[in-house]
């Protein structure tokens, strides 16, 4: 049996036979149950097709009811005052709350909408910004002229729509909404559209009309013409249907089993949207002793299950087609059955026969024997096969030997050597050549050994805006050009000058920009036809495939250089790292600062370079902040700045590093300090003994002084002290510059550190005449700081109080503001311009126009500043000139492990 199997399924002549006589005797023992099948089917699909129309018809039409009723509404909320029936704008109406000029404006608006069978609402309301009723009428007859009932006033506020209407809530972008109610003791359900009526960008109310679901429906049908509708509710009870009367509606009502399938598999809103039912369900049904087919779809309201809806149709003429083709049916399957195996075993015979010839010969081809050919001679279709098959293998074997010529080269020249030697054994006598972009202008680059009428095109410059450049750029497939239609060639040189009648042109584009054309031209009119152009254009594809390599390969070595060379000419040394901070480039300058002469030879990391950071070198007269980080590597100093390198679609391909010799520059800046330190205490030595003698004279002890003496002395020893300040000053300076200054932050008490600092100087308040005010209260944390530091910027802050005040007081405050404790140093001086707070903290400055006798050196503030800086702080001043200034400091809390608080007995404190 194994044998058979295979013998049968080696020969193509029994794959064809073997089924044909299987599917004759498949077909005539089970003909007649197939028939029955398919008949059946086909007309329960009639039945589901058609059903699935009818829901679609309700669906649209109940999205056009409610456009429809939506469309009325906003005519109405919009319409404006009447003076022919003396009534206003319906918006003013409402906002007014009187119902007798709320009636008169709706009347035209009722009789109209009741008169329009495309509306036909059996309730128009008409509700204030509360949610209570101004209006509501109620349809008592169909004639359009009867009198309305009047309801009494209705609470709508319960309804989630009108909230939202008078609260102004949009849903997905839109206030206006529909959906089922049941008002009072109405047993038939409403469908009800509501909208608001806003004066101006106010709601002062709304509008609302509502139509019963038996009236609905039958309109429904009226206009669709679907025979059977009912609407459920979410229990699965019928609150209307165009079938039953109301009273046999429980007869009706959804079983679970259809529940459970509409929630599981729940459709499109078919009130809210165009979108069909999606796969209703259908189940059979047996109403009033007669069978019927029901498709069930859930029913959407402003996106909300509301409940469902269904359309039937009854199934006799289901039984009768079934019925009447049953016979016919049976009787052609066997005729066909009968004649497939006869015209199976013909056709197997002719096929066979020539497709052993083309199998031996593909056979061959795939070993490798490129030469053999198929004889097949016929006419038919598996003749002019054999013969494409012939010419395709043919192709094939130029076109094998042309992509392995052409991937074995990356530049342009000698790709179109290739390319012209496999296009003239297609068709004779064609040119090769290309137009390229180099730099903005487009150039002819020709083969080898071009033609003699093609020589002049490689003088010729094309603008890349040339028309004909654009429009094959847009294509980027081959496109067969011809002289006499498209006059545009003469332009490009290619019909004038080269003298070319058809053309094949292939747009070469490169990172979505036209880089070139690779043209095949030919002498002769319709040189390229159906025939030969597949393959010219497999040709091409494969040439412009490899020119775009060769295109962007110049580009890139182009590119390379001028950046090679660039990088190069750069006085600063610059290194380009990938994301993991290998070395990927160095410029000449960083490889001698670097010492990376081997960076191309040995793989190198960035984070490798031993560079150690040092001080920036800052300028004493200038900004404190320095801009850049500098790092020493050997006996030399550098300022290092880095940026990232953002590729396409902002990916970080790594960064570029800048370095700057400042090996100069930093000797400068230490011998600068140095000196600074060294004048510094010079001045130091001559002024303290100055400072003691004068002392000693104030005081007596080498004899009783005149008045003039005194005060001589006593300006002498102000100026000695100013000096003493000011070298003090420099020397403070110096240290930060040099990093010498060492700050070691501890837990502090404010009120010791604010005592220490008023200490020595209150004697200077009191010739001033100037009151020292302390408030501070009894408990405060301790604060974070250098004890000496916080010593020098509080004597700073309150020198420059005491230099700058000349009558008034000076108060000190401290207070808690987390994570900081702030101190001020309040004092009623002159004040200060906002112009100079700009420039108040930094060195050498001193405010314009203050005529104190004491006036600083200007550097006390900056020297406070970058003290509290250091310290974590803050520092900053408030002025007002004429009322005196607030100079601020703000130091952290000390943590947990030293946040005790200090209490008022702890020390002595006095103002």
């Amino acid at each position: 049996m194994h044998r058979l199997l295979q013998f049968v399924q080696s020969h193509i002549r029994y794959k064809i036979i073997m089924p044909f006589l299987a599917l004759t005797i498949f077909v005539m023992l089970a003909g007649a149950a197939i028939v029955l099948f398919l008949v059946a089917a086909n007309a329960q699909d009639v039945l589901t097709n058609q059903l699935a129309n009818n829901a679609r018809i309700i669906s649209a039409a109940l999205v056009e009811r409610e456009q429809n009723h939506i469309n009325f509404l906003r005519q109405a909320s919009f319409a404006g005052g009447s003076l022919e029936n003396g009534t206003p704008a319906v918006a003013a109406a409402l906002a007014s709350g009187d119902t007798d000029v709320v009636s008169r404006t709706l009347r035209v608006f009722y009789v109209s909408g009741i008169s329009n069978p495309t509306l036909d609402f059996d309730r128009l309301i008409a509700f204030d910004r509360r949610g209570e009723s101004l209006l509501d009428w109620q349809r008592v007859k169909d004639e359009p002229t009867a009198q309305p009932y009047a309801n009494a006033s209705t609470d709508l506020t319960p309804i989630r729509d009108v909230k939202r209407i008078i609260s102004n809530t949009l849903v997905d972008g839109d206030d206006k909404f529909s959906g089922l109610i049941q008002f009072g003791n109405d047993p038939q359900p409403h469908f009800y559209t509501v909208v608001p009526v806003k004066q101006g960008t106010d709601v002062v109310g709304g509008l609302m009309i509502a139509i019963k679901i038996d009236r609905l429906l039958t309109a429904l049908q009226r206009n669709t013409q679907v025979p059977i509708t009912t609407f459920y509710n979410l229990q699965g009870e019928a609150i209307g249907t165009t079938f039953v009367s109301r009273a046999d509606l429980p007869g009706l009502n959804l079983r679970p089993e259809i529940i459970a399938a509409l929630t599981n598999n729940q459709a499109q809103s078919v009130i809210n949207a165009e979108d069909k039912p999606n796969a209703p369900k259908i189940f059979p049904n047996t109403i009033l002793q007669r069978d019927y087919e029901i498709a069930y779809s859930p029913l959407f309201v402003q996106n909300r299950l509301a409940g469902y809806f269904s359309v039937g149709l009854p199934t006799d003429f289901q039984v009768n087609s079934i019925r009447i083709n049953r016979t016919a049916i049976s009787l052609i399957a066997l005729a066909l059955a009968l004649g497939s195996i006869v015209l199976g075993y013909y056709i197997a015979r002719t096929i066979t026969r020539p497709l052993s010839s083309l199998v031996a010969t593909a056979d061959a081809v795939t070993s490798g024997d490129f030469e053999q050919r198929t004889t097949v001679q016929s006419g038919d279709e598996v003749g002019r096969l054999a013969q494409a098959f012939n010419q395709m293998t043919e192709h094939l074997v130029q076109l094998y030997h042309t992509s392995r010529e052409l991937g074995a080269t990356i530049e342009v020249r000698p790709v179109l050597d290739v390319t012209q030697r496999t296009v003239e054994g297609f068709v004779p006598g064609t040119e090769v050549l290309a137009l390229i972009d180099d730099r903005g202008i487009w150039r002819y680059r020709l083969r080898s050994d071009p033609a003699a009428h093609v020589l002049p095109l490689q003088n010729l410059r094309v603008a890349p805006s040339d028309p004909l450049i654009r429009d094959l750029a847009k294509q980027q497939i081959p496109q067969l050009v011809d002289a006499d239609s498209e006059p545009r060639l003469e332009s490009l040189g290619l019909s004038s000058v080269a003298g070319f009648q058809s053309l094949m042109m292939r747009p070469l584009v490169v990172q979505s920009q036209a880089a070139g054309v690779l043209i095949f031209g030919h002498a002769e009119p319709h040189a390229f036809d159906n025939g030969n152009q597949p393959t010219l254009a497999a040709t091409s594809n494969m040439a412009a495939s490899v020119l775009y390599n060769a295109i962007l390969f110049d580009r890139v070595h182009d590119e390379a250089s001028e950046r090679e060379a660039i990088l190069k000419s750069i006085a600063d040394g610059v290194v380009v790292c990938d994301q993991q901070r290998n070395i990927m480039l160095v410029n000449r300058t960083a490889e001698q600062l670097l010492n990376l002469h081997d960076w191309h030879i040995i793989r190198r990391n960035w984070n490798d370079i031993p560079l150690v950071r040092v001080p920036a070198a800052k300028d004493m007269f200038g900004n404190d902040i320095a801009n850049l980080d500098h790092y020493e590597i050997g006996n030399r100093v550098m300022s290092v700045s880095s940026a990232p390198v953002i590729g396409e679609n902002e990916a970080m391909l790594g960064e570029v590093i800048v370095l700057h010799d400042m090996t100069a520059e930093s000797a400068v800046d230490r011998a600068k300090t140095r000196f600074i330190e060294r004048v510094s205490h010079e001045l130091r030595t001559p002024l303290t003994p100055i400072c003691g003698n004068t002392e000693l004279l104030l005081r007596g002890y080498l004899g009783k002084l005149s008045s003039e003496q005194r005060d001589t002395l006593e300006v002498i020893r102000m100026r000695a002290e100013q000096m003493r300040d000011l070298v003090n000053n420099f020397v403070m300076i110096a240290s930060i510059e040099a990093n010498t200054l060492i700050t070691e932050p501890e837990p502090q008490d404010v009120w010791v550190a604010i005592e220490g600092a008023l200490a020595p100087m209150r004697t200077a308040f009191l010739k001033k005449g100037i009151d020292i005010k302390l408030d501070l209260p009894d408990a405060l944390p301790l604060v974070r700081a250098d004890r000496q530091q916080l010593q020098v910027v509080l004597t700073q802050l309150l020198d420059n109080a005491r230099r700058y005040t000349q009558e008034g007081s000076v108060t000190v405050r401290a207070q808690r503001l987390d994570p900081y404790v702030q101190i001020d140093i309040i004092d009623t001086g002159p004040g200060i311009s906002g112009e100079e707070f700009a420039q108040l903290f930094t060195r050498f400055h001193r405010v314009e126009g203050n005529n104190s006798p004491e006036r600083g050196g200007g550097l006390g503030l900056a020297i406070a500043r970058q003290l509290v800086e250091r310290q974590g702080g803050r520092v900053w001043a408030e002025s007002t000139p004429g009322q005196g200034s607030t100079f601020s400091i703000a130091l952290l809390v000390a943590n947990e492990h030293a946040d005790a608080v200090s209490q008022p007995g702890d020390h002595e404190r006095s103002a």
